[in-house]
C-alpha cells in the first residue's frame, strides 16, 4: 500500500502545529500525516496541502472488503478509547472513506454491532458522499444536481 493510499481511516485536520503533536497527545504514530504547504506530489510541486492532517488508516489493501477494513480501524482506535473525547472536543476529527475506494459490487452491509462500537468511542458512521464544510454545515448545491431525474426515468 503506498503511504497515502487511504481507504477507511481516522483522521484529526486542520490543527496548528505539526501532526507528531496529535501522536503526542494520543500516544499512538500516525499511519501517514500532512502538513499544510508541503507539495503532494513531485510532478505538480504548485499543488500544495492546504491543511495538517493526522491518520489513522485501516492497513488493509484497496481489494479487502469495507467490513474487514471498518473492523481494523476499530482495532487500531480502541487503544485511544480514553483521548478520544478530548481529542474531538479540541480538534476536527472523524472517520473518512477514500473517494477512490470502490469494490465490483458496491452494495455492503456494516452489522449494527459494529456501528454501534463506533458509537461507543464517539465517533459517527454515515455514508452521505456531501462533506461538511470547514466552517460546519452542508455546501450548497444547485437545484439542477438537486432534481436530477431517478435512474430509471431516463
Amino acid at each position: 500500500m503506498e503511504a497515502d493510499e487511504h481507504h477507511v481511516f481516522f483522521a484529526v485536520v486542520g490543527f496548528t502545529g505539526h501532526p507528531r503533536n496529535i501522536s503526542l497527545i494520543t500516544g499512538v504514530e500516525a499511519d501517514d500525516f500532512w502538513v499544510e504547504g508541503e507539495t503532494f506530489t513531485e510532478a505538480m510541486p504548485e499543488a500544495r496541502r492546504r491543511e495538517n492532517r493526522w491518520i489513522l488508516s485501516s492497513g488493509l489493501s484497496r481489494d479487502a472488503g469495507h467490513r474487514d477494513h471498518f473492523e481494523r480501524l476499530l482495532y487500531k482506535l480502541h487503544p485511544l478509547a480514553e483521548r478520544l473525547p478530548g481529542l474531538m472536543q479540541d480538534y476536527r476529527c472523524g472517520i473518512g472513506v477514500s473517494r477512490f475506494f470502490f469494490m465490483d459490487d458496491p452494495r455492503f452491509y456494516l452489522p449494527d454491532e459494529l456501528i454501534a462500537a463506533f458509537h461507543e468511542l464517539g465517533l459517527d458512521v454515515g455514508f452521505d458522499q456531501l462533506v461538511p464544510s470547514a466552517a460546519g454545515g452542508l455546501p450548497e448545491m444547485d437545484d439542477e444536481i438537486l432534481n436530477l431525474p431517478d435512474e430509471e426515468d431516463l
